[in-house]
């Protein structure tokens, strides 16, 4: 049970409070300002190419921002309870943004691999991902609700946490049985990644983006299942090492390999080798048309 104290009372170590130590200003200050720069990045990616998908990593790095922002107040008032279920809600769901725009780089990979490289079609996985993604995002919300709900009314928790962990548990199985479509893609495909330099870069960014998110899920999920006084939530350097800056990896990363100019470049890519193609092809029949038959030879 918290003990009642003002909001922004000096911190003091014999008082608790709901995170159970004081913020850091320093780390506060430094993701708030990578993630609003990254957001800022991709809004301008989203405008420059016109495409509505883009707004996902939007959102996703905009929510961290929020999330940061919150962290960063917390510093001063680290005995608002407001404060601690803002940021613990708003940076528990904000991945599934991010989330959803890479479910949709493999959609939009798969037509430039070839058909053959996906064991199913490429719309059915999309539908599939999203829906799950949506599915875990409500439960999320939902969760962060009830254990906001809950925290400030000093009653049972336990519902709402619970809740938040089947989203997070929904998303991290959902996750991770991309991220084996993925590879069963990239291997079928390897060959179209091999000889194109901008799927090359593509491939690498989301790789490692969704090794961030698992390895940020797995630490969501056993932070949030010892409870709010448990070891992992109440030692900031995990928050720091195992969601600020995985998250900040995964979206950054996908600022500086921007899925959709590599994906035009590649497609790009694919139109010429075509047109080539098609272009040797005429040349070799013209070449048979035109070269004597053998009862023209004397």
């Amino acid at each position: 049970m918290v003990i009642e104290t003002p909001s922004c009372h000096a911190y003091s170590p014999e008082l608790r409070n709901p995170f159970g130590y004081q913020p850091s200003l320093a780390a506060g200050i430094i993701f708030l300002i990578l993630f609003f720069l990254s957001a800022c990045t991709h809004l301008f990616q989203a405008i420059r190419y016109r495409k509505w998908w883009l707004s996902l990593f939007v959102l996703g790095a905009g929510c961290e921002c929020l999330g940061w922002i919150a962290r960063t107040a917390a510093w001063k008032c680290s005995y608002s309870s407001s404060l601690f279920t803002m940021q613990i809600a708003i940076l528990i769901f904000s991945p599934a943004f991010t989330t959803a725009g890479i479910y949709i780089i493999l959609f939009r990979m798969i037509p430039i691999l070839g058909k053959h490289s996906s064991p199913f079609p490429p719309k059915l996985c999309l539908f599939i991902c999203l829906g799950v993604d949506i599915v875990s995002l409500t439960l999320q919300a939902a969760g962060g609700g009830l254990a906001g709900k809950s925290f400030h009314t000093d009653t049972d928790t336990r519902p709402g946490t619970y809740t938040m962990v089947a989203g997070i548990l929904f998303q991290l199985a959902s996750t991770i049985s991309y991220s084996v479509l993925m590879s069963i893609v990239f291997v079928r495909g390897f060959a179209g990644i091999k000889n194109s330099r901008p799927l090359r870069w593509l491939s690498g960014a989301v790789v490692l983006a969704i090794a961030c998110m698992i390895a940020r899920g797995v630490y969501r999920s056993i932070e949030l299942l010892q409870g709010w006084e448990g070891f992992l939530n109440t030692h900031q350097v995990y928050m720091i090492a195992l969601d600020g800056a995985l998250m900040i990896t995964a979206v950054v990363v996908l600022n500086v390999c921007n899925p959709e100019k590599l994906l035009k470049q590649a497609s790009e890519e694919k139109e010429l080798a075509n047109l080539s193609t098609t272009k040797e092809r005429s040349s070799e029949e013209e070449i048979k048309i035109r070269t004597p038959g053998s009862s023209d030879k004397v």
